[in-house]
């Protein structure tokens, strides 16, 4: 059995140099923390002081029992949750309407708007700067 605690807070002086929203600086600190516990390649995975929890596994292939998503799979959703909050942000900063996660902007703001979120959205940032080969599509659809 074995167990870890991972924080991570983005600090004022970091979020100066590259802004999540309009908000001052000193709102924009973000500490997280998460714990596990885990046997083989099965985790639980918790966030103090709050109600939520996760499971963790890998493939046959490589040991696990496929019991729950990998966390190739959590990654990837994370991607994906963390372009649609920063996109909200990004969104309500620049009066952008939106819909169903579809956005209702015109050319060049469509790209801009793109631009600006995968600028913003940590999880993005996280995949680029690790040097594997990364590639979005973004599709703006009418409302």
């Amino acid at each position: 059995m074995f167990k870890f605690t991972t924080r991570l807070t983005t600090t004022a002086r970091q979020a100066t140099r590259r802004r999540f929203s309009t908000t001052p600086a000193r709102f924009q600190i973000l500490p997280v923390k998460v714990t596990g516990t885990g046997t083989g390649t099965l985790q639980k995975v918790s966030v103090p002081g709050k109600p939520y929890t996760f499971t963790a596994d890998t493939y046959p292939v490589l040991g696990g029992a496929d019991s729950a998503p990998s966390p190739v799979v959590y990654s990837l959703a994370s991607l994906s949750a963390c372009n649609q909050v920063t996109g909200s942000v990004v969104a309500s900063n620049h009066g952008i309407k939106l819909g169903k996660w579809d956005t209702d902007v015109e050319g060049d703001k469509f790209d801009k708007f793109v631009s600006e979120v995968e600028r913003r959205c940590p999880i993005t940032q996280l995949f680029k700067l690790s040097g594997v080969k990364y590639e979005s599509e973004w599709v703006n659809e009418k409302l």
